[in-house]
């Protein structure tokens, strides 16, 4: 027979309730709604501040009291940001020795002592032979205030899970689209949620067999709506009415305040694609912000994804879920399945406190004796399988060892021992030279000085005037200092020496060489400039002031630069290659694809490079070569 199971999302604004019924023919939903958090006098608003969390769980107590709920096996999902992820990797894939092992890997995972913290974990399948686990955790002292609050007000407690694995949940039946055509081979697709939370924003990876990967963003709509309360003048209660009342992706200030979480979900894209081989096909977005007008037509233009709300697939597990709007109720959803049934993760050991005292204990003796004894024997089996699982983890690692020492010293090398001796063998290098150098900060001080454009920078004359555009200063076949012409060749000289230009030429503002000739064409060089800027054939030119190039996001690892950047000609990328190939630590430049974007030229550049060891001398640097 069925049974109802509540899912209860306490939420930093508003807290939602689900209620599904759950048997052996799956799940189906019966009531969704939702409140915004009011704290009461319960929870001690007379006495000085409210904490967030008890004024959630007073407002869920509400809830469940309008409806007689209490009654009832009752799952929450955590507040936005309370939960922090990593996922570990292991050199075998069975989910028993992942199981025991893991709580030695988790040592140093997380900011605080593991003993502060309550963890769970879930087994990661691709299907490539890796061994890989998504641990959640939570601050124990959470946990167990939000216990000790539902169990005062006599509430079934059964489980309490993050928002970012009811997620998970909730779109368990849903499957993941297919690899566009022409992606690389080996890669898996994955679909990404990005819920959006009043404090902070949850990034869920998932795949065909269940969540990938899971990251937690503390930056939420509060963030939002501040940013565009200074930008529009008004203050957060205002900038709120504003935002749901008319706020859209076609203003540049909603767009500016989103642009930390795109570069979240490119960095996240990213992540999932070198560590786990998978290719992320959709965007699904959930949350408060979800709705915002326009948002997933410029995510899609942003990232080239498909991008569309959150939308759970009817079906035998999961039923009357069609017609409904999920963006701000899924998390409860997934709370509420998860509680029904086998959750993915599990921060809470559910227990009945039902007592009698000894009476209870002298009425089933006989059976704790038993259960005491079947303890003892599969106590000791664990600790047989333990011991199994140990050695099965130091052959693999041994097995590792054999292959990696094979490959780097040409024999099989199975102790650490013969390695130090191996390595003793061989002549001493300049171990200085591996030392580091400079930084991280160093290095942006080398692209940021390559990006920068000298003072003024434009293209100039011989002596120092401003050239109309289309012309640029070159050598000529002489190897003389001359004009070029938009058509590459140098412009003639008249018998003082100085070039000829057409009669048709655009002059800038400020005049060329003593200004027009004849000085009847003034008039008409301010409206012809505003065609825009005018092309540069040099590479050599470096950056100009009019390209505008602005740096979206830079990543420097040891040995490789990743650039996004834009500008208003499509060869400052060619010109912003050459400066960075000056100094001496720059290996090689990968140019990405150029993408025109609203009239600016968008680019990536991937530089292999050793500044952090290396010399950053310029190499064959000029004066005018230098910005």
């Amino acid at each position: 027979m069925a049974q109802k199971f509540v899912g209860i999302d306490l939420g930093n604004r508003k807290v939602k309730v689900a209620v599904v019924t759950a048997g052996l023919r799956g799940a189906q939903v019966m009531h969704v709604w939702e409140q915004e958090v009011r704290p009461t006098s319960s929870s001690g608003a007379s006495q000085g501040p409210v904490d967030p969390l008890d004024a959630a769980i007073d407002t869920a107590l509400r809830m469940l009291d309008e409806r007689g709920l209490r009654h009832l096996p009752t799952g929450i999902a955590l507040p936005g940001g309370s939960g922090s992820y990593r996922v570990l990797s292991f050199p075998f894939d069975d989910p028993r020795q992942i199981a025991q092992a893991i709580n030695f890997e988790l040592d140093g995972q997380f900011p605080v002592s593991i003993e502060e913290l309550a963890t769970d974990h879930l087994p990661i399948k691709l299907g490539d032979g890796r061994g890989r686990a998504l641990v959640v955790a939570a601050k124990r002292a959470t946990i167990e205030h939000v216990s000790a609050r539902l169990q005062l007000a006599d509430v079934d407690l059964k489980l309490i899970t993050t928002g970012a694995l009811a997620i998970a949940q909730a779109l368990a039946s849903t499957p993941v689209p297919g690899l566009r055509p022409g992606a690389a081979p080996g890669l898996q697709p994955a679909s990404l949620v990005v819920d959006f939370g009043h404090k902070s924003t949850e990034l869920v990876a998932l795949g065909n067999d269940g969540p990938i990967a899971a990251r937690s963003m503390r930056r939420g709509g509060r963030q939002l709506l501040r940013e565009l309360g200074k930008a529009w003048g008004l203050d957060t209660v205002a900038a709120t009415v504003a935002l749901e009342r008319d706020g859209n992706t076609e203003d540049p200030q909603v767009r500016q305040a989103l642009q930390p979480l795109l570069r979240e979900i490119e960095h996240t894209r990213q992540w999932l694609k070198s560590e786990f081989g998978c290719e992320v096909v959709e965007l699904r977005l959930s949350g408060g912000v979800a709705r915002l007008r326009g948002l997933d037509r410029w995510l899609a233009g942003e990232t080239g994804l498909e991008v569309g709300v959150v939308a759970p697939k009817e079906s035998g597990a999961l039923r009357q879920v069609q017609g409904r709007d999920w963006t701000g109720s899924l998390v409860a959803l997934g709370t509420a399945v998860a509680t029904g049934r086998r959750p993915l993760i599990q921060l809470h050991d559910a227990y009945d406190t039902g007592g009698g005292e000894g009476a209870w204990f002298q009425q089933h003796f006989s059976t704790v004796a038993a259960l005491g004894i079947a303890i003892l024997a599969f106590a000791t089996v664990d600790s047989m399988v333990r011991v199994k699982a140990a050695e099965r983890e130091l052959d693999a690692y041994a097995a590792e060892l054999e292959h990696e020492t094979r490959s780097v010293f040409g024999t099989v090398l199975n102790s650490s021992g013969a390695v130090r001796t191996k390595l003793g063998e061989a002549e001493g290098g300049d171990v200085k030279g591996q030392i580091p150098e400079r930084g991280a900060l160093e290095v942006l001080e080398l692209v940021t000085k390559a990006a920068t454009p000298k003072a003024g920078a434009v293209a100039t004359a011989p002596d120092g005037s401003q050239l109309p555009p289309g012309y640029t200063t070159g050598v000529g076949s002489d190897g003389a200092p001359a004009i070029i012409g938009p058509d590459g060749a140098p412009l003639p000289l008249d018998p003082s020496g100085n070039p000829v230009f057409p009669t048709d030429v655009v002059y800038p503002s400020g005049g060329l060489l003593g200004g027009p000739p004849g000085g009847d064409d003034e008039g008409e060089t301010e409206g012809a400039v505003e065609a825009g800027p005018a092309p540069i054939t040099d590479s050599n030119a470096g950056i100009l002031a009019d390209d505008q190039l602005l740096l979206a996001s830079m990543e420097i690892r040891n040995l490789k630069i990743e650039l996004n950047l834009s500008a208003t000609r499509a060869t400052a990328q060619d010109r912003l290659g050459v400066r960075l190939r000056q100094y001496g630590c720059i290996r090689g430049i990968t140019k990405g694809m150029i993408k025109d974007r609203n009239g600016r030229q968008s680019f990536e550049m991937s530089v292999d490079h050793n500044c952090f060891t290396g010399s950053v001398a310029l190499q064959g640097a000029s004066d005018d070569g230098e910005g």
